[in-house]
């Protein structure tokens, strides 16, 4: 597609050096980098639901967890004490992660969750839940504003191995 627009792209290319030269606007950089990338491959690199090579990476936390614990810990090397404690410090930063994401909506809990967790946009979180981008920084402001107050209910503190309580040492 780069043919049909060559001089085009050229003056993209100088107005990003020349936004960078002044030190300009870093959305404006990436909206001009978008802008170059769409018109050199051909596709728009802001359209999530296209197949690209990149695509091929992206994994499911939550899933790739599941699967990590369900593994056959079989080797000899490994002590059942150690394991046995293992799987209870996982268990117990469950248990937290759910005590501190209580309370949170839908919504929040998905924005949080595909924000936070899986470090999309909030352009492109916006168009899966078909929701404006205010609406997802707002749910996602409200989403840690609620997490942050049931951490500090709970008086949680982040200690060697895990989370304890503040009362517990």
């Amino acid at each position: 597609m780069a043919k049909y627009f060559p001089d085009l792209i050229e003056e993209y290319k100088q107005s990003l050096k020349n936004l960078q030269a002044v030190g300009g606007c870093t959305s404006m950089e990436r909206d001009l980098k978008e802008a170059i990338q769409w018109m050199e491959t051909g596709y728009d690199p802001a359209e999530y639901r296209a197949a690209i090579r990149k695509d091929c990476y992206v994994m499911d936390h939550y899933l790739m967890q599941q699967f990590l614990l369900s593994i056959d810990l079989t080797v000899p090397d490994i002590d059942e004490q150690q394991l046995n404690e293992e799987e209870e410090r996982i268990d117990s930063i469950q248990l937290i992660v759910k005590e501190a994401m209580a309370g949170l909506t839908e919504n929040e809990r998905k924005v949080f969750v595909l924000i936070r967790g899986e470090y999309m946009t909030f352009s492109k979180v916006a168009n899966i839940l078909e929701i404006t981008r205010s609406s997802v920084q707002s749910y996602l402001r409200r989403a840690e504003l609620k997490i942050k107050n049931n951490i500090d209910g709970k008086k949680l503190l982040c200690h060697g191995s895990g989370y304890v309580m503040k009362n517990s040492f």
